[in-house]
């Protein structure tokens, strides 16, 4: 029997989609995945091809993702990169200080350095009065 056969299209996937307004994130870690709202994110931190992600109440995930990846997840809207391995969450900046060396005050009193080249585009993200 000589029967031709086509090759099956694989359909789109329909019912996946990326929802940046979820609340929560999943965080891919050595052991699995770890969810956490966004809003708890405090900041992330890159070490080599992993992310230290800093939680509210003291907690840290290492996520096995480069620091790119896990902004890419992340609304742009609410995380701003203001250092190569810097990535902030506006809604814990408590201040920026612009003396010696720029850096912010983030809510759980961590301070972190913004690089001279991000700081323009950080700074651009205010409306200062």
């Amino acid at each position: 029997m000589n029967e031709i056969s086509t090759p099956i299209k694989p359909k789109p996937e329909e019912n996946i989609s990326v929802v940046e307004d979820y609340p929560s994130v999943a965080l891919t870690t050595s052991t699995g995945l770890v969810f956490v709202k966004k809003t708890d994110i405090l900041y992330c931190l890159a070490e080599n091809s992993y992310t230290n992600v800093y939680l509210k109440g003291g907690r840290k995930v290492t996520v096995s993702k480069h620091l790119k990846k896990v902004e890419q997840a992340l609304p742009k809207t609410t995380f701003v990169r203001i250092h190569d391995s810097h990535l902030i969450n506006l809604q814990h900046l408590v201040r920026y200080v612009n003396d010696n060396h720029s850096c912010v005050l983030m809510s759980n009193g961590e301070e972190l350095g913004v690089s001279r080249n991000k700081r323009k585009e950080f700074l651009q993200r205010f409306v200062k009065i």
